[in-house]
């Protein structure tokens, strides 16, 4: 584990669940895993027009983040978001009929893979522009602390998108505010087919908070 502006000894090592607890979350991130499989052949037999991004081998964190969340809290991602609308409550089919542009769809066949929006549930939907939902993210996170709400906001975010201008804007304004913001980098190692190592000249993104403390998760 990596850490900035922070001991690592003050972070937890360990953690204790149940034999449940250990079962729910297995199925929770097997369907997640079967949802993207259904969802890529149906896009690879045109059935799913546009764009569709999967989340295939992310799902554990998609899943730890519910662990150690309740749904006082918001959640902000970009246009990998089918498996966090699953975990925010969204149900297999709404999510496929929406890839299909159904009006069953969750956004009644309107929004496709890249939208969507579940607020009674505080997810905050996904964004087809890459980073925008960081600086919305830190929106929502300033709006709690204005309301006074005990509850936090995170963005996600991939690697490729960690260059973005709005990121670091957003985190100057988090850390002005001191707002109960989190920012989480996702690295799958590759933004959009170009490696990390072509696009960014310092890749331990945990790091790039400048006075904002970060550390590293191998999940």
């Amino acid at each position: 584990m990596g850490v900035h502006r922070l001991d690592a000894k003050d972070l937890p090592s360990t953690a204790t669940v149940t034999k449940d607890e250990m079962i729910r979350h297995f199925t929770n991130m097997s369907t997640m895993r079967r949802l993207e499989i259904v969802a890529d052949q149906l896009y690879k037999k045109r059935e799913i027009r546009g764009f569709c991004h999967l989340y295939d081998g992310q799902e554990a964190i998609a899943e730890g983040m519910e662990a150690g969340m309740t749904r006082k809290d918001a959640i902000i991602t970009a246009y990998r978001d089918h498996c966090q609308a699953l975990a925010r409550g969204d149900t297999t089919y709404r999510i496929l009929a929406e890839m299909m542009a159904k009006q069953t769809g969750s956004s009644k066949g309107k929004g496709g893979s890249m939208h969507y929006y579940n607020s009674k549930e505080r997810f905050f939907g996904g964004n087809g522009i890459v980073g925008a939902q960081l600086p919305v993210g830190t929106g929502l996170a300033f709006a709690m602390k204005y309301k006074g709400e005990d509850a936090f906001a995170c963005a996600m975010y991939g690697d490729g998108a960690s260059n973005q201008g709005q990121l670091f804007e957003a985190a100057n304004i988090a850390g002005l505010h001191k707002l109960p913001m989190v920012y989480i980098c996702e690295n799958n190692h590759y933004g959009m087919g170009t490696s990390q190592d072509r696009g960014s000249f310092n890749t331990k993104f945990y790091t790039r908070g400048d006075l904002i403390p970060g550390f590293h998760i191998d999940a």
